[in-house]
């Protein structure tokens, strides 16, 4: 009898619980005072891509009542014909009733937005509103968003993710590039990209240039080529591996076609001109075969940084390199590997990363690959070499490689490397400052946001050798168009100080 007392006395009491509990939930307040409060009056979208949607924009909806209320009606005002979409609280749809905010509480409202092609290179402003009635009230949250048209380069329908674009072809810069998938540019033909034009890349995508094939990057000073992710809202403009790589390859098209071990002469003569490549996972791949006399490719005025892994890296290639930055990279800026012929002018190598432990110098060297050893010349005049490690120079021979087969000179150049790092050696060290510590730091303007311009005491101005800057005529000026010598001599890295 006991038990059973006990027992009846527990149901009762979850019945009590449990009236309790539906009056108090069911308890829905009527008063027309009260009024919603929202995270943000205006969800406002970056620029988005016509016909390809955009990030998802979130707000919060919150009841400060001490009260339970019911948003008799939430929904789009344009209704099903609006260019926006909502999710509230896990459930999508244009409209919704009776929706439920317990008191002093939230909920969380998810908007998307799809703005249709219109032709036009200037962006178009597409608007909305979500309205809420509550007890009568009305409220309303605005929505707006910039669309843009774009080229879509991309595979056909269930295919793999390569595909040819035409031999010779001109992207101009009257619309956006965006890129889903690897465009190919194949053997023996060309990519040509005009000043000012943005090729956007979706994660997982990349330009890759096959076997005797050609890219051409024709940015000016004040109409840079731009590579970047195609996700353009404010939290992901400096986000790091948001796509692959630009590949400048040894492949031929029987190898990526028909799985054959061919491998090609390598792709010659590519010219990267005033170009930002930024937020990839590795800003440009030079793997190539190249012949005697040819060049992989030029690259002017150009600044490769923000990339997960590395900011160039070259495997058995001829590169130059004028006026340009390298910076900020979960590896090495800059990776020379497997020999090849390699020459900077007036450079900055920089690295300051943030978003990990790097674990790697800035600028890498070697001249093999498992036991092939393949002769490295690299040579750097007037450059910087700085970052947040204690040595930023990373020289790798292989211990059994022939006289003569691992050649590098750093003649007149700020190189971060620590105290006991030896920096006499004329055949490697010319005319050379070392930053040790806090001792000859390069001075740049602003290095949480990438500005590698000097400051008014750095030391690298007037540290260069006056003599570089006949070497080629793009050197009489430095990455911003600014003339070079600007005092005595010219400044040690990219970017000459006024």
């Amino acid at each position: 009898m006991p038990h059973q007392r006990l027992f009846h006395f527990l149901l009762l009491l979850i019945f009590v619980i449990s009236a309790t509990y539906s009056c108090r939930k069911d308890d829905f307040s009527d008063d027309p005072s009260i009024q919603l409060e929202f995270s943000q009056d205006t969800v406002q979208f970056d620029t988005v891509f016509t016909t390809v949607g955009s990030s998802t924009e979130i707000f919060t909806v919150y009841n400060r009542s001490s009260k339970s209320i019911k948003i008799s009606s939430l929904r789009i005002a344009g209704g099903s014909n609006s260019y926006f979409r909502l999710n509230v609280d896990g459930v999508p749809g244009n409209s919704f009733t009776d929706v439920e905010i317990e008191a002093n509480d939230s909920i969380f409202i998810f908007a998307e937005v799809t703005v249709d092609p219109n032709n036009q290179n200037t962006p178009l402003v597409v608007t909305d509103s979500i309205q809420f009635v509550t007890n009568g009230n009305l409220q309303q949250v605005q929505l707006v968003a910039w669309g843009q048209d774009a080229y879509f380069h991309k595979p056909p329908p269930n295919s793999p993710p390569l595909f040819f674009i035409g031999c010779g072809e001109t992207w101009n810069n009257d619309k956006p590039h965006v890129i889903y998938g690897y465009a190919l540019v194949d053997s023996a033909c060309s990519l040509t990209i005009a000043a000012g034009t943005n090729v956007y890349l979706h994660p997982g995508s990349g330009i890759i240039v096959l076997s005797s094939g050609t890219l051409i990057v024709n940015g000016t000073t004040g109409s840079p080529v731009v590579f970047q992710g195609d996700r353009l809202g404010e939290d992901f403009k400096d986000i790091p591996g948001q796509w692959d790589r630009i590949w400048l390859s040894n492949i031929t098209r029987s190898n990526l076609v028909n799985g054959s071990e061919e491998i090609g002469p390598g792709s010659r003569n590519s010219v990267i001109r005033n170009a930002i490549i930024k937020n990839g996972t590795i800003g440009l791949l030079a793997d190539t075969v190249y012949a005697p006399g040819e060049t992989t490719v030029r690259i002017e005025n150009t600044i490769v940084k923000n990339m997960s892994y590395n900011g160039v890296t070259c495997r058995g290639a001829s590169i130059k390199g004028y006026n340009s930055v390298f910076a900020n990279c979960g590896g090495p800026t800059t990776s020379l590997l497997y020999g090849g012929t390699y020459d900077f002018y007036q450079c900055t190598f920089a690295n300051y990363w943030t978003n990990g432990n790097r674990q790697d110098p800035t600028l890498v060297m070697n001249n093999y690959f498992d036991v092939n050893v393949r002769r490295l010349d690299a040579h750097f005049y007037n450059c910087i070499v700085h970052g947040n490690l204690e040595t930023e120079i990373g020289v790798d021979s292989f211990p059994r490689a022939a006289p003569n087969q691992f050649n590098f000179l750093f003649d007149h150049a700020l190189l971060k490397v620590e105290n006991n790092y030896p920096t006499t050696n004329p055949s490697y060290f010319n005319a050379v400052l070392r930053a040790t510590g806090y001792t000859n730091q390069p001075g740049f303007m602003d290095i949480d946001n990438n500005d590698y311009q000097l400051d008014s005491i750095s030391i690298a101005i007037n540290a260069g050798d006056p003599t570089i800057v006949n070497i080629d005529p793009i050197l009489s000026t430095d990455l911003l168009g600014q003339l070079r010598p600007q005092g005595i001599a010219p400044d040690l890295g990219a970017y000459e100080k006024r």
